[in-house]
């Protein structure tokens, strides 16, 4: 199943507003519960039930593994330890009251997927994780390497020997060619054609394709979205990742709540 809609969720509220000016004026903005805007409700009396419950609750501690290229270490942002997607999915699971996130990011830059297998993909049984995340294809694009699907579904596969299909997801690859530098570094076509191949490694093996499409295509409406500076390469903000987050997040929180504890 590939996904490419917005949930509202409880993001932190600076990726909130990040998300809020990158979608369009007609767009649905995030539900109120996601904000934290102070309650106009008066405060509960001592020894309200719900009180006692939220005060003595335990947060139940889950990890993460993210594995990938460039797009999940965040590089081009100012501090990618902050601003890149995993780190702010992180921040705003770790924001609700029944979560505490432990992130292991594995990605490095420039790893195409041959690396990711080789490099990447050993180390993840010995974090023990709860979910698993895997977004890679930009350098296998610009690399022309042709062995990208045997790749993806050699990692997918080492991936089902440590955790279960429902608690992996597949993150597509932005298309870079929506820039000047990425028309010169391979095709659309080029991009689609890896996109789609992810897909299907990844639906075989009842494994959730998460689609970033709607708001890495935003970069033609918002200058925000994309970092100016070049070279190395016109980078996704911390602005874009915010929305890459807000999209990837539900179902993380959803795989995670299906965990028995």
């Amino acid at each position: 199943m590939v996904l490419r809609r917005f949930l509202a969720w409880s993001l932190t509220a600076a990726a909130v507003l990040a998300l809020t000016a990158c979608a369009s004026g007609d767009a649905a903005a995030p539900s109120p519960e996601g904000t934290s805007t102070a309650s106009s409700e008066p405060p509960a009396e001592a020894g309200d039930e719900a009180t006692v419950a939220a005060e003595t609750a335990v947060k139940q501690r889950y990890r993460i593994v993210f594995l990938g290229d460039s797009y999940t270490v965040g590089a081009g942002t100012d501090a990618p330890r902050r601003d890149s997607w995993p780190a702010q999915l992180t921040a705003a699971l770790n924001q609700r009251a029944d979560v505490r996130i432990t992130p292991y990011n594995l990605a490095q830059e420039s790893h195409p997927s041959i690396q990711v297998l080789d490099e990447q993909v050993d180390d993840v049984a010995g974090y023990e994780p709860d979910v698993v995340t895997l977004q890679v294809g930009l350098n296998d694009i610009v690399s022309h390497d042709d062995g990208y699907a045997d790749n993806v579904a050699a990692i997918l596969d080492e991936l089902l020997l440590v955790v279960d299909s429902e608690r992996i997801f597949a993150i597509t690859t932005p298309d870079h060619t929506l820039t000047d530098w990425g028309r010169e570094r391979g095709s659309s076509e080029a991009v689609a054609e890896h996109n789609a191949s992810l897909i299907a490694e990844a639906e075989a093996r009842g494994i959730t394709v998460i689609d970033i499409g709607p708001v890495n295509e935003r970069i033609a409406l918002d200058g925000d979205l994309l970092v100016q500076a070049s070279p190395p390469a016109p980078y996704p903000t911390a602005k874009q990742y915010a929305g890459w987050a807000e999209l990837i997040g539900p179902y993380v929180y959803d795989a995670l709540m299906s965990i028995e504890p």
